[in-house]
């Protein structure tokens, strides 16, 4: 007959928490009579378990009952992981589940959360979308590369409310396409190829970028 069932949880070392893309995750090992589980948790996860066995809090009654606290304990640590990446800034959806799946967080688990986090309006894309809108276009970005930064959050920038005739119109984009095109040093040499790439940077239209540049060559 096996014995009590015991459990051993290894967290990864220090030096290896801060680096990748994917952090390393803790190991849990079940000790069952010989026969032996593993599971790969999250670190925050691995530290709350660890510290409720160290303190004779955990009680391991076999699989099913450690697989139910493990999935438990990973509902409760993605959404302190989430409040706190939200009390930091504003995220979309897919931040939101990036940052997630960087900690080790499972699909369901990430999905929950996320879900979560929507449902009391902590996570709202339309808003994301409309504060990241007016925050790049206050650092000078133009309608291209917002556009493009937007899906790369996952969000499609038609759905955001005014998009874009709210915040953009050919003449405003000239003027600021414009103004930042005269902070450049002009040299007389490949002046208009200097101002393109400079604007096609920023993500301005390449008619917006082609007018600024012949205007101000042709005034220089």
């Amino acid at each position: 007959m096996g014995g009590t069932p015991t459990i051993t949880i290894e967290l990864p070392e220090k030096s290896h928490q801060a680096f990748g893309r994917t952090k390393p995750k803790g190991l849990v090992v079940l000790d069952s009579g010989g026969h032996e589980s593993r599971f790969y948790v999250p670190v925050a996860v691995a530290r709350v378990l660890k510290s409720r066995y160290d303190k004779g809090e955990l009680e391991v009654e076999g699989y099913c009952n450690l697989k139910e606290t493990i999935e438990s304990l990973s509902l409760e640590c993605a959404w302190k992981r989430l409040l706190n990446l939200i009390d930091l800034r504003d995220y979309s959806s897919k931040e939101a589940d990036e940052k997630l799946l960087m900690d080790g967080y499972s699909e369901q688990v990430r999905i929950t959360t996320v879900e979560r986090g929507r449902s009391c309006h902590l996570i709202d894309d339309s808003r994301f979308g409309e504060f990241f809108v007016r925050g790049k276009i206050s650092a000078g970005w133009g309608r291209d590369r917002i556009a493009r930064e937007l899906e790369r959050r996952g969000i499609d920038p038609s759905s955001v409310p005014g998009w874009p005739d709210e915040y953009f119109s050919d003449e405003d984009e000239y003027e600021r396409a414009r103004s930042i095109a005269l902070r450049k040093h002009l040299s007389g040499k490949d002046d208009f190829s200097r101002i393109m790439r400079a604007l096609a940077s920023k993500g301005f239209p390449s008619s917006i970028a082609y007018r600024v540049a012949r205007d101000l060559t042709d005034e220089d």
